[in-house]
């Protein structure tokens, strides 16, 4: 076959001639064929006999034969807007043809929007969802007490003990017991701050059961936000505007190569291109006009991340795969961060040769009205040893804090960051980085070397353990960046 040389010039979400590089944002690759389930940076979602696993170096995404199974892979990274960028996401997939009531995709996603290539039902289609919301419901104790608690969300009602000590305790007393519950986790996620349990569900549209809280302590229930569910811009490919072909004999039961384009701005268009592997280039198929036409964003929250999705709708008896090889979001320029560092501080006092936690923050599940798709990135942390032996300070990611947490917000509104310095013992988590301090002596360390990212729900504590002895006091400080 001859090659055909084409225009390599490469335009931007903007139609601006691009001059200068794309920064790599989020990258997922199975490359050494291990179930996504294990992998850090991966999330994974199944039920109803779905599954989100691999097949040999490729993801793979299945419905079963059930009514509502699905299987979800995707970055756990996220691609966070920057104003006047460009993005572009690129990925591989393989689909089932498809039947009624179902719906595949490959592209980039958050769970109120979508923008990607699949099957809406039996028809190939652009996907473009928009939109939606999660719905959050605030638990606010206002006054302690003891005994059961019941706690009922959109009708599942679940008790939990409680008991007579604090607001804050009491609050994160019922977040543990939510989480405890398989129904009520498995539909909602929670977060403790100060005296508030902030309930978000983990999909979109309104939810109409019974919400309410009785016995133990006094509190109330208050929807914070309501849902709603996603507005559908799906086109089949006999309708795609550019073109219908992108080359002879386009499967989309093979692996291809599809690509995903837009300039955010809130109105900007939304280019859909398929790889021509005849001519080495994409070819656009589709392209979704907004400015001018409408008066809402075509996206109601512009960071996404990227990965495969196979769902039953209402369809049984076959089994609906979608698999790829790698994906990456990509935003058009350098990432830059300015404006956003904050830093906070805690004295903690007899510390002893078992490891506690000096300070612990939290990047937010919850900010604003909606979930949270920010990240938080580290950059210093100092610690001052007040004692006549030396000290170990070790760092770590996720850990488990014994003792009754009290997160508080570092500012509500401007910072996705919670911080908790009640937290005790140190178990579990990952070890990122570990430094000693003389006695008498303070040490800062740059974070900045380790390029660590916290995620929503992710934590980053510095914690403490004398060399020898008992009864030190020793205070840490610690400086982040964020990017929402």
């Amino acid at each position: 076959m001859t090659y055909i040389q084409q225009n390599k010039n490469q335009y931007g979400a903007f139609g601006e001639q691009l001059t200068t590089h794309k920064t790599p944002v989020v990258q997922i690759a199975n490359k050494y064929q291990i179930d996504p389930a294990n992998l850090n940076d991966l999330e994974t979602f199944e039920a109803t006999g779905g599954a989100a696993d691999n097949n040999a170096n490729l993801f793979r995404c299945q419905t079963g034969t059930s009514v509502g199974g699905y299987g979800v892979i995707r970055s756990l990274e996220t691609l966070n807007y920057r104003a006047g960028q460009g993005i572009e996401c690129q990925i591989t997939a393989a689909f089932t043809t498809g039947v009624a009531l179902s719906l595949q995709f490959a592209g980039m996603f958050n769970i109120s929007e979508t923008l990607a290539f699949g099957y809406d039902g039996v028809y190939f289609s652009t996907l473009h969802s928009y939109g939606g919301n999660a719905e959050v419901q605030l638990i606010d104790v206002t006054v302690t007490g003891a005994g059961s608690c019941t706690v009922t969300l959109d009708g599942d009602a679940f008790a939990i003990p409680v008991t007579n000590s604090t607001i804050q305790t009491n609050a994160f007393e019922l977040k543990e017991g939510l989480e405890g519950d398989a129904t009520l986790s498995g539909k909602w996620r929670f977060e403790q701050i100060d005296g508030t349990v902030y309930c978000i569900a983990k999909s979109v549209g309104d939810k109409t059961g019974t919400m309410s809280i009785t016995g133990g302590v006094t509190a109330t229930i208050t929807e914070k936000t309501a849902g709603v569910a996603k507005t559908d811009n799906h086109t089949k490919s006999s309708s795609w505007n550019v073109t219908t072909t992108p080359f002879t004999g386009f499967d989309p039961t093979k692996l291809n190569v599809y690509k995903i384009q837009f300039g955010y701005l809130g109105i900007a268009n939304i280019n859909y291109f398929i790889y021509d592997p005849n001519k080495g280039s994409y070819v656009l198929v589709h392209q979704i006009e907004w400015a001018n036409a409408n008066v809402i964003t075509h996206l109601g929250q512009p960071n996404l991340k990227a990965g495969w999705t196979s769902a039953s709708l209402g369809a049984s008896g076959t089994n609906l795969t979608v698999q790829g090889a790698s994906a990456s979001i990509m935003l058009e320029g350098d990432e830059v961060i300015k404006n956003n560092t904050f830093a906070d501080e805690n004295t903690v006092s007899s510390i002893g040769t078992s490891l506690v936690s000096l300070i612990t923050i939290k990047n937010r599940t919850v900010y604003g009205d909606r979930y949270n798709l920010g990240k938080v990135i580290p950059l210093t942390v100092s610690v001052n040893n007040d004692h006549t032996k030396g000290a170990i300070i070790e760092i770590f990611r996720n850990a488990t804090e014994g003792g009754t947490t009290n997160f508080q917000f570092e500012d509500e509104y401007n910072s996705i960051v919670s911080v908790d310095k009640a937290g005790t013992t140190i178990t579990g988590g990952v070890l990122i980085d570990a430094f000693t301090v003389e006695s008498g002596g303070t040490k800062e360390l740059d974070l900045s070397v380790l390029n660590t990212e916290l995620l929503p729900d992710s934590t980053f504590t510095v914690a403490a353990k004398t060399i020898q002895g008992s009864g030190a006091e020793m205070t840490t400080t610690i400086a982040w960046k964020e990017i929402k």
